[in-house]
């Protein structure tokens, strides 16, 4: 393969022009030199034992020209073989809308960094609105926060919130059948934290959280603030979201639901906001919303979707999350506008009075989302889940035809995943 030639007087060319970009330039180097008594830059490495460094140059190739390197990483992908990925666990996979691609090529959405003034671009600010906007007529919730990183991250912003809606209680009840690598980063997050962890157990029999241990567990723990809960749960079954929810506000703590946004599309699962045997709804959720608008790609990246409610019975509440939400309001000229109406991260207001350290968010991702689930309206999600479901039932149907392998739990309803 033919490899760049570089001919030029490396030592008349500014720093930017040269082959290998170094921040400090000759005369900088020389003056850091001085300065600690050196001659030259491996002198900077004289205390190292001899036997450790390398006698002879590094048998390293020169590097590629940009059209070089394109042609050798397309000439390599042909060696994959792609098959169908059935790992799931939380990442789920949708055909992502063509749209994608087309706003991913708006360079000044991709190049700028994470605006974060209330008077950012208008434009930025209409994407997370549309986002927050169709993200609230999924859910029923008033308020969606504008994103954040993942669920698990989100999952634990959540528990913080439960924690300082209700001062004085720090034990927070996690059921025990959500997704294992959440539950990781919960545990990683909390630690050397105030904040204390409890799970819920499951029921061996239905694989679903046991409802009578649930309330032996709150009642025989004093402080208790909250309880987070899975609508799909870690084998694939759904939960009884009514009856954990009544739970909940039988016994005064804050329910949390983890949510999958698109089984919220018509004839599919119950939305958050209609939980509980009132409909009185959940008091905040939690949800992954990657795969709106993303395939699973390595794990990432994600996004982190949270949501509280915010009507005439609790305004409150919503001051006391990771928040940053969008909201219209008026410029000094009268006219119609948006901004970021509420910010309590610590990038925007003082350390001691932020509610969390999280110093950014996914708003690029949560963009796409907010695209492709316009570009999908009702009908696009329900075709999308009701292909979920067949796709689901005939892989489990050809997969039970082999001699000992059936269905777990057979007794308790699954939508678009299962465990055998």
């Amino acid at each position: 393969m033919k490899r760049p030639a570089f001919n030029y007087d490396l030592k008349t060319l500014p720093r930017e022009s040269k082959r290998h970009y170094i921040s400090a330039s000759d005369s900088e180097i020389k003056q850091m030199l001085e300065t600690l008594g050196l001659k030259e830059l491996k002198d900077l490495y004289q205390d190292l034992d001899q036997n450790i460094k390398h006698k002879e140059k590094l048998n390293i190739p020169t590097e590629l020209s940009y059209e070089d390197l394109a042609q050798h990483v397309y000439e390599l992908s042909l060696k994959n073989k792609l098959t169908t990925s059935f790992i799931g666990d939380g990442l789920q996979h949708y055909k992502a809308e063509d749209i994608v691609g087309d706003i991913c090529a708006i360079r000044g959405l991709t190049t700028a960094y994470t605006p974060y003034q209330p008077e950012r671009s208008q434009g930025t600010l209409q994407s997370l609105w549309i986002y927050q906007s169709l993200l609230s007529s999924l859910t029923g919730f008033e308020a969606i926060n504008s994103s954040l990183y993942d669920r698990a991250t989100c999952l634990f912003e959540a528990l913080n919130c439960a924690v300082r809606l209700q001062p004085g209680n720090n034990k927070v009840i996690i059921a025990s059948d959500i997704y294992p690598q959440d539950i990781e980063v919960v545990k990683t997050h909390a630690a050397h934290t105030k904040l204390e962890l409890l799970f819920a157990p499951i029921d061996a029999f239905t694989g679903k959280i046991d409802s009578k241990e649930l309330q032996k567990l709150i009642q025989n723990n004093q402080g208790v603030a909250a309880f987070a809960f899975a609508q799909v749960n870690h084998f694939g079954l759904l939960e009884d979201v009514d009856e954990l929810t009544d739970i909940c506000s039988a016994l005064k703590i804050k329910s949390i639901a983890l949510f999958d946004p698109y089984l919220l599309a018509n004839k599919a699962l119950k939305a958050p906001a209609q939980y509980g045997s009132h409909e009185q709804g959940c008091d905040m959720i939690v949800g992954e919303g990657q795969h709106l608008a993303l395939a699973a790609n390595y794990g990432g990246p994600g996004l982190g979707i949270f949501g509280i409610r915010f009507n005439d019975k609790d305004r409150k509440s919503i001051r006391s999350t990771a928040g940053r939400y969008i909201g219209k309001t008026k410029d000094l000229s009268g006219r119609d506008c948006l901004s970021i109406i509420l910010s309590t991260r610590e990038q925007h207001i003082r350390r001691e009075k932020a509610t969390s350290n999280i110093c950014s968010n996914q708003a690029f991702i949560a963009s796409l989302a907010g695209a492709c689930l316009l570009r999908k309206g009702d009908a696009g999600l329900s075709k999308a889940t009701t292909t979920a479901r067949e796709n689901c039932l005939k892989t489990l149907n050809q997969l039970c035809q082999f001699e000992g392998v059936s269905l777990c739990f057979e007794n308790s309803a699954f939508f678009n995943e299962f465990i055998l």
